[in-house]
């Protein structure tokens, strides 16, 4: 018995107390971590800390989904074991955000006869493609359309970005309304064509148009005339105005190499605008690039921008623009929105063999006008405006930006032109203007640390971390010694 009444003294003990506190709280965290993990796994929580977010859909995308109204399935034609699970994330994500989507892999070797219907042309549709079908058509995304490949100076492909989004997003957006727009391309007359450009070949039909040739086409929905090398004829002048006063869609990109635009400012001047021969210099600080010839564009408030402005993303930037201006003589139906100008220090220089930064008695001074949209109702032979549902186009629009290389530029590391160039078209055609959903870098670049901050962070992790962890256990050790 003594010895029993000896074990129930040590109980009483300091040491015993403090170990049995500590033990039970021990087992109260571990318990609560249990339990918490236990009730996160029962949430779908992840967050994508990926620096090009792989695994998150852009606001474009969700723009559609928002807006989706109708089923579109999705069908994964991978043979058993050969899926491509980083496809299927993404279309996972699709199915997450909307109820619309439904997602189903085949196995092509036991369902001939179900992709037999997709295959219209007899050709054979490739393994690991995925077939997006909605009520008014369907769209065939190829493996090598989800993928963006490039080549290394030694001549070896590899794989550089995951492009599955963009075209499952265009997929989504066709197989939606069954009927992409048709653009023509003015040709005869250009620097640098866009019939390569992807992001518009996706979403809509482009074909090239030579005025000179044959007259406007019934279904054209949008004529872009892109870095003009000559002006047009009298006889193409007459037939883009009567194009445009039937409530046509015009796009042009012009700069300073033609010095006479008389025949194309006629057709704009129409419409109360034109441009101005020069070339525009930036010289205030907060909108000059290396060259004063490249400027940073003041962004106004405008539906083509509001993207740009929410996501707060760079300012477009326009290369050897020139200026628009505003005629005081124009109809009262006209209504003109700038939505790129320069800065008040900015100047249009009118004398381009003379580009000595010192101003000149022939500069025109800023703000200068870079960019403008034009809308009008359609008029018929009588002068009256017809009613919005009497006809094929609800107003006449135009979209005029003084730099060429807008689109270029896109390539060099400025891909908000690219934005603002599509966001035109789609507020050229009606459509909802967004932020493209561009192709997501899988490349892995190596953090980049200059002196100082290779001092301050391996002070952090060699000293203040560890000497932390020092003195935490050596106030531990002191409170336990005295127990």
């Amino acid at each position: 018995m003594k010895g029993f009444k000896d074990i129930q003294e040590s109980f009483k003990t300091k040491q015993v107390k403090y170990g049995g506190y500590a033990a039970l709280i021990t087992i109260a965290v571990i318990t609560a971590l249990l339990l918490l993990n236990l009730m996160m796994g029962q949430f779908a929580f992840q967050t994508d800390l990926t620096w090009s977010k792989l695994f998150s859909l852009t606001d474009q995308t969700l723009q559609v989904l928002d807006q989706l109204e109708t089923p579109v399935r999705f069908y994964g034609l991978w043979q058993p074991g050969d899926e491509d699970p980083q496809i299927i994330d993404i279309i996972n994500l699709y199915s997450a955000k909307s109820r619309y989507i439904n997602f189903e892999v085949l196995d092509p070797n036991r369902n001939p006869g179900f992709i037999a219907r997709y295959d219209r042309d007899r050709t054979g549709i490739p393994l690991r493609s995925l077939i997006v079908e909605g009520e008014k058509g369907f769209r065939i995304i190829t493996p090598a359309e989800m993928y963006d490949i490039s080549q290394n100076q030694q001549g070896q492909r590899y794989i550089s970005g995951i492009a599955a989004e963009r075209r499952i997003t265009n997929a989504i957006q066709f197989v939606g309304t069954g009927t992409n727009p048709v653009i023509y391309e003015l040709t005869g007359q250009y620097n640098t064509p866009l019939s390569g450009l992807r992001e518009i070949t996706e979403n809509y039909i482009l074909r090239e148009l030579n005025l000179m040739l044959s007259p406007i086409p019934d279904d054209a929905s949008l004529i872009i005339l892109h870095s003009p090398q000559r002006d047009l004829t009298p006889d193409e002048a007459e037939m883009l105005l009567d194009y445009l006063d039937r409530g046509g869609r015009f796009f042009v990109l012009a700069d300073y190499y033609i010095r006479e635009l008389s025949n194309l400012n006629r057709v704009l001047a129409s419409y109360g605008i034109t441009f101005n021969y020069g070339i525009v210099r930036e010289t205030d600080p907060g909108f000059l690039t290396a060259d004063p010839r490249i400027s940073i564009a003041v962004m106004a408030e405008h539906e083509i921008l509001q993207p740009v402005i929410n996501s707060r993303m760079t300012p477009p930037v326009l290369a050897e623009a020139m200026s628009i201006t505003e005629l005081d003589t124009r109809r009262r139906s006209i209504e003109i929105k700038p939505f790129m100008s320069t800065s008040s220090r900015a100047y249009l220089r009118t004398d381009i063999n003379n580009m000595f930064l010192s101003s000149m008695p022939s500069d025109i001074p800023g703000p200068l006008t870079l960019a403008v949209t034009v809308t009008d109702p359609y008029w018929n032979d009588s002068g009256t405006a017809q009613p919005l549902l009497q006809r094929s186009f609800q107003q006449t629009r135009i979209v005029a930006i003084g730099s060429a290389a807008f689109v270029d530029l896109a390539y060099f590391g400025f891909e908000t032109n690219m934005d603002v160039f599509l966001n035109s078209i789609n507020w050229l055609l009606d459509r909802p203007v967004s932020i493209t959903a561009r192709s997501k870098s899988v490349l892995i670049f190596p953090l980049q640390l200059n002196r100082v901050q290779m001092f301050v962070f391996s002070g952090i992790f060699i000293g203040v971390i560890p000497l932390a962890f020092f003195i935490a256990g050596f106030i531990t050790w002191m409170k336990r010694r005295h127990l």
